[in-house]
């Protein structure tokens, strides 16, 4: 019999139910190639997956076609399962696709700013900058979220969904700029959410939303040039031109979003 070769830091799925295996072991695997744990490339034996995890082979072959989906996972005709490599074209049209969604519903959101929405803000602010002293990811990520969509609580529902699933898919992206630039990825990233909220406040739309599109053209551009230097970013740029009326952007590359 073959060796079964282990996947690094894939630990067992707590399963309430059998039956249940499909959603849990999706949501964990997503969440592994969303926050690094497994790496663009990252071979995925489903014999080796489908034990570490405690499910069989049928309910993990759907979680990878839904990953697949997603874009997660590539799937070869072999039935070799890899994680996804970092595409950046899909980089440039994700964020360039949140930069137009998010300045809009930011815009919806102009002059419905209350006290207590302040007060929520500056508070997430506050656990966004601890947790990135004490390298806490998650705490960061779940206080970064709730900041983005405080500030965009205004759109409709469908809007909303749309943001988060754009949100969802540049965390992968925002991983990377953490890794490479361990001492000061949050350090721009910090004092532009306190302008755009300064902005929001003040019921200045365009500072607001030219600073969000800023503020998310950033990553994407530090991402690509690290990861693609040869890669000429097209709809990022074209897409903050737009918010700000076709002038020239000038966005270092500095941030993480």
């Amino acid at each position: 019999m073959s060796r079964v070769v282990q996947i690094p830091d894939i630990r067992k799925v707590d399963l309430p139910e059998a039956r249940q295996a499909i959603p849990h072991v999706h949501a964990y695997l997503r969440e592994c190639i969303l926050d690094g744990t497994l790496t663009p490339g990252t071979k995925l034996s489903q014999v080796s997956l489908a034990r570490q995890l405690g499910v069989s082979r049928t309910p993990l072959r759907e979680v990878l076609r839904m990953l697949q989906e997603e874009g997660l996972v590539e799937i070869e005709p072999n039935q070799r399962t890899r994680v996804a490599g970092l595409d950046p074209q899909e980089l440039d049209d994700v964020y360039a696709s949140r930069i137009l969604l998010e300045t809009l519903a930011l815009s919806m959101t102009m002059g419905k700013v209350t006290a207590s929405t302040r007060r929520e803000a500056k508070r997430l602010l506050t656990v966004m900058r601890r947790a990135a002293k004490t390298g806490d990811f998650g705490a960061w990520f779940a206080a970064h979220a709730d900041y983005h969509r405080l500030i965009s609580a205004g759109a409709g529902e469908s809007l909303k969904r749309q943001l988060e699933t754009l949100a969802d898919r540049t965390i992968r992206y925002i991983r990377i700029y953490q890794v490479s630039d361990p001492h000061s990825w949050q350090a721009a990233g910090d004092v532009e959410h306190a302008r755009i909220l300064q902005a929001l406040t003040d019921g200045d739309e365009p500072e607001a939303l030219i600073g969000m599109a800023h503020h998310l053209a950033r990553t994407a551009l530090r991402v690509l040039a690290d990861c693609a230097p040869g890669y000429e970013p097209a709809a990022v740029p074209h897409a903050v031109a737009l918010i700000e009326d076709g002038r020239p952007a000038a966005m270092p590359l500095t941030s993480a979003s």
